[in-house]
């Protein structure tokens, strides 16, 4: 498996100027030894902290972090202060990043649809929360795709996420472009329910085996092996260990199970998925590495 730390001009990837990476040097082993208890304090400074902090683990949580949080609410400059400090983190930035490489990833996927001619493309994002990633992507390419057939299966267990990424999509008035459906389900019930025959050209499953075992990892990895079409594209995800675990986990109580490129490709393995068309690649702070999978 070829495992890359991906430096893309082109996604405008997010870094560490000379000023922010002086700073971490002393920054993060601060956040690093405060108390749980710290965290009143910090959702005190900033209103977009105080709902990621509120909304951990959920797709609101995650989508502040895509958004960079609410400028709006730094009106001051202590607000705007605190803003740079915890949506400049390297895990803030990270996050940002993975989105970009999705993003890259779905987009050529879906050009080699096109350069196939293929009349219907179908997709899954299971865990979609905001689905931002393939809602954006679609939005980007909608005259190129406006003569396709694009099937979209949005499948998140939380209504108010399915809720919340409705709402994007009409937002940007892709509902009367695309052939989009929303399923409110876990993701193992909804693959028990799939007919074997039925099969998509891009599964995107991004941020959801963060919080999954290596054997349940294992177990959706082999069901989406199934239900993917030859020559499709699987596309998914693993944060992993950096400086800032412990403030993340203890201050924010964020806990996820963390995973390098070769501990998620070899899950990938164990699913059947075929080492020499796997490609794992680390955004620049390598912090979340993305893996891209071809049937």
């Amino acid at each position: 498996m070829d495992i890359t730390i991906d430096k893309d001009r082109e996604l405008n990837y997010e870094y560490n100027s000379l000023l922010r990476k002086t700073i971490n040097i002393f920054l993060i082993p601060i956040l690093n030894i405060l108390p749980s208890s710290a965290q009143r304090l910090i959702k005190k400074t900033h209103k977009s902290a105080k709902d990621v902090i509120e909304e951990k683990t959920t797709y609101y949580a995650l989508d502040i972090l895509y958004k960079n949080g609410i400028k709006e609410n730094a009106i001051n400059f202590l607000t705007k202060f605190f803003h740079k400090i915890w949506f400049g983190t390297n895990n803030s930035k990270a996050v940002r990043n993975r989105l970009r490489l999705t993003k890259r990833e779905i987009r050529n996927q879906l050009e080699v649809c096109l350069a196939l001619d293929k009349d219907r493309i179908k997709i899954l994002s299971i865990a979609s929360g905001s689905a931002r990633a393939i809602i954006e992507i679609l939005d980007e390419m909608r005259n190129r795709l406006k003569n396709k057939k694009i099937e979209v299966t949005f499948l998140d267990k939380d209504h108010k996420a399915i809720e919340y990424s409705q709402e994007l999509a009409s937002s940007k008035n892709l509902l009367s472009f695309f052939e989009l459906k929303w399923v409110n389900d876990t993701a193992g019930s909804f693959f028990r329910s799939l007919d074997k025959d039925n099969t998509f050209d891009i599964i995107e499953m991004v941020g959801l085996i963060d919080y999954f075992s290596d054997e349940k990892a294992l177990q959706m990895f082999s069901h989406v092996n199934k239900h993917l079409s030859e020559d499709g594209l699987f596309i998914t995800a693993n944060i992993s260990d950096n400086m800032e675990r412990p403030f993340v986990t203890k201050v924010i109580d964020w806990s996820m199970i963390y995973r390098s490129a070769e501990q998620l490709g070899e899950i990938l393995s164990r699913a059947s998925f075929n080492n020499n068309k796997m490609r794992l690649f680390y955004e620049p702070l390598k912090i979340h590495c993305v893996a891209v999978c071809i049937k």
